[in-house]
């Protein structure tokens, strides 16, 4: 089998694949920008439902409270009623 040698490739054939071997990695490149665009993407939106969640849960509580204090209002007030009437 026939290999040629290294003086049989011309310049032309040379320059050109040194231009695929830089038009490669300029693609190498991108992917790789455009990979760490998404993963930033992605990290965004984790932390944002994250806070999303903590959110949720805080209103929760704040309202369970809410709630919690109301109902101890509303049985003091019955327990002065209650001693105001005897």
């Amino acid at each position: 089998m026939y290999s040629p040698a290294p003086s049989d490739i011309s310049q032309n054939d040379a320059e050109m694949l040194e231009e695929q071997c830089r038009e490669m990695q300029r693609w190498h490149e991108e992917e790789q920008q455009f990979l760490l665009r998404l993963q930033k993407a992605a990290e965004a939106r984790r932390a944002e439902r994250a806070a999303q969640k903590a959110r949720r849960e805080a209103e929760a509580k704040a309202k369970e409270e809410a709630e919690r204090q109301r109902v101890a209002e509303e049985e003091e007030r019955k327990k002065r009623t209650m001693e105001y009437l005897q």
